[in-house]
């Protein structure tokens, strides 16, 4: 996935696994900022899924990139062996507010009229999803940026809430390591090393220290400072917490 005016690096997403992850969430009558309760794949994608991954055989250990797994894992664990899992979480209000930055909101009657529909799993403080307040929200999310600056942050926390923790659902302790953003940022060599020893990738210092250097801390825009979280976002996010900073053993990865 190429650069864009919030992320003059890129994004590392290998495009063929972002098509598949979002035509599978439209099959499902789903986005990935409207996340379906359930997958419901059609029969072609997963020939296709499994074509793409054809294309690795024999490149063992391969990895790919998107925040979309989280939601579309399952799917993905049906066709192919084993995986192990690196969940890198941040701060909730931190990833709220970079959504509010960001250029991936798609126009506010698209994304306020998905995220209020009476399936969805965003409840938003403005109440029950009936259609007069959908309309109404669709006008004042349009013509008031504060408006929408504030239902795009408040989604956003709950967007956190649900990809995280379906990602814990669909993983166990044994095969996933959790990373904290913050901490790939401030250690860059522990931590990637530490996520390398996970994998059971050995890479020399050279490709190590390559890695060490395209970590790029200037690139963080948003800082939580004090933010105040929901007591239920809160927990899930001290629980990740503890896990991507405690001492991987035995104890910890029982299933």
């Amino acid at each position: 996935m190429p650069p864009s005016s919030n992320n003059s690096d890129g994004f590392w997403e290998n495009l063929r696994f972002v098509d598949l992850n979002e035509r599978l969430l439209r099959a499902s009558g789903a986005t990935w900022f409207a996340p379906p309760r359930t997958l419901r794949p059609a029969p072609a994608l997963a020939k296709e899924a499994a074509a793409i991954i054809a294309q690795f055989d024999g490149k063992e250990p391969w990895l790919w990139k998107d925040p979309r797994n989280a939601i579309t894992l399952p799917f993905w664990k049906a066709l192919l062996p084993p995986m192990k899992v690196v969940l890198c979480i941040r701060h909730p209000a931190e990833t709220a507010a970079s959504l509010v930055a960001s250029s991936l909101i798609p126009p506010m009657r698209s994304f306020y009229w998905r995220i209020t529909r009476a399936d969805s799993l965003i409840r938003l403080r403005e109440g029950e999803a009936r259609l007069d307040r959908r309309l109404m929200g669709i006008v004042h999310t349009s013509i008031s940026q504060e408006k929408r600056r504030a239902v795009i942050y408040e989604a956003g926390l709950q967007l956190w809430r649900i990809y995280n923790t379906r990602a814990l659902e669909e993983t166990n302790p044994a095969d996933r390591i959790v990373t904290h953003y913050e901490d790939v940022l401030a250690n860059p060599r522990d931590e990637l090393a530490r996520i390398l020893d996970f994998a059971g990738v050995r890479v020399s210092p050279d490709v190590l220290a390559e890695a060490v250097r395209a970590v790029s801390p200037v690139l963080r825009h948003q800082h939580a400072g004090a933010a105040q979280l929901d007591p239920g976002v809160e927990a899930l996010y001290a629980g990740l917490l503890r896990e991507a900073r405690a001492p991987r053993t035995s104890a910890n990865i029982s299933a």
